[in-house]
């Protein structure tokens, strides 16, 4: 365990970080956010922001939940 800080970076976890990164970054282009938040009322801007990070933040969280949950079965798998 002490030892774990030491390891060197996995490149499959350097890949899924940019493509999680280039997704998100995609779907702010596609909606168009940017000019979205030029045409808000300047109150409206800060919490829609903030959702909007939440949010981000939350689907990042479950993608990456689920693909080490899905690690962890096969890992079990595979030591059966």
């Amino acid at each position: 365990m002490g030892n774990k800080g030491n390891r060197k970076k996995e490149p499959w976890r350097i890949v899924v970080g940019i493509i999680a990164i280039l997704c998100i970054v995609f779907v702010w282009i596609k909606k168009d956010i940017v000019s979205i938040y030029a045409t808000m009322p300047k109150e409206d801007i800060v919490p829609l922001i903030t959702t909007t990070i939440a949010v981000s933040l939350l689907k990042v969280a479950a993608i990456a939940g689920a693909i080490l949950f899905f690690k962890w079965i096969i890992g079990k798998i595979q030591k059966k």
